[in-house]
């Protein structure tokens, strides 16, 4: 039997998304990042971040551990390198189209805090689409810890 202690794993795009969408996909992510996420982040050197920079980051990550991604290769999105404490991951093999991004995770974290309470107060204003949220939001994964 699992205890009360649960987090829930899901995509504030797919929460975000119009009511008729269905599944995640990378334009629900990028819809929810040109929302909520790009006004309150740019990288370390001031230049701004686009929403396929962010899914391309996740898809390297998620995929590769590693911050190259199909479209980083391709040309299509920069590659992120992230600092952390005064340490930046570099990718010593870069072969991109683009010059690599820098992001400060601490800002990053910051920055999507900030942009989960604004979706958050825009649900509340909203009843059409937290009832979708609600629906979508049963079916994420629920972690908890076995009593």
């Amino acid at each position: 039997m699992l205890g009360t202690r649960f987090t829930y794993s899901g995509d504030l795009g797919l929460l975000a998304a119009a009511p008729e969408i269905e599944d995640a996909t990378g334009e629900t992510f990028k819809g929810w990042c040109k929302k909520y996420l790009l006004a309150r982040l740019q990288s370390i050197d001031g230049k701004p971040l686009e929403a396929v920079d962010l899914w391309a980051a996740r898809c390297g990550v998620l995929h590769t551990s590693a911050p190259v991604s199909t479209l980083s290769r391709k040309g299509e999105a920069h590659e992120i390198w992230y600092r952390f404490q005064g340490k930046i991951g570099v990718n010593l093999c870069l072969n991109a189209k683009l010059e690599p991004l820098g992001m400060e995770i601490e800002k990053f974290a910051i920055a999507f805090k900030e942009g989960a309470l604004a979706f958050i107060v825009d649900l509340n204003n909203d009843s059409t689409s937290r009832q979708a949220a609600d629906d979508r939001a049963q079916r994420f994964l629920r972690w908890g810890t076995e009593d």
